[in-house]
């Protein structure tokens, strides 16, 4: 059996990184998804908001579009439609309680700070201005810190 040089040994890990890489590049999603999402999320929260009686029936509208969302991103056709080729797998995540908490961590901590800035502030409409900042998140920060969570659970 011959031994690979260091060379084709080096060769061999950065392909094997390289195609790790693209797998998780590919799971976090298109951009353009991200940034529908947290506008859904803030347009959601400002007709709340400004508009109470809506509640009633825009809960389900956004029920609805949740739900066709990840009926779409379950189904290789729907995935490939929506620039999402790759899914990763909840079993390929850990399950430990830290690790759910921190990829909750963001969105709560924008609810606490908005829920006392309104508290403290007497500020009115609070839920446009979680709804602004939850948006915000999802749209400019949630795919990097997916991919940060993507790519530290096999260094664990």
């Amino acid at each position: 059996m011959n031994e690979p040089t260091p060379e084709e040994a080096a060769a061999a890990l950065r392909s094997v990184h390289e195609g790790k890489e693209r797998v998780i590049n590919s799971a976090a999603g298109s951009r353009w998804l991200w940034i529908v999402s947290g506008l859904v999320i803030f347009l959601y929260c400002a007709v709340n908001a400004l508009f109470p009686a809506t509640q009633v029936w825009l809960i389900w509208v956004l029920v609805a579009f949740t739900v066709a969302l990840t009926l779409a991103l379950r189904t290789r056709v729907g995935s490939a439609l929506l620039g999402r080729p790759v899914t990763v797998s909840s079993r390929s995540l850990p399950l430990s309680f830290s690790w759910r908490l921190l990829r909750m961590a963001p969105v709560l901590g924008i609810g606490i700070v908005v829920a006392l800035v309104v508290l403290l502030l007497h500020v009115p409409y609070g839920q446009i201005y979680y709804g602004a900042l939850a948006g915000l998140y999802i749209a400019t920060i949630g795919p990097r810190f997916q991919l940060w969570l993507l790519r530290r659970q096999g260094k664990d």
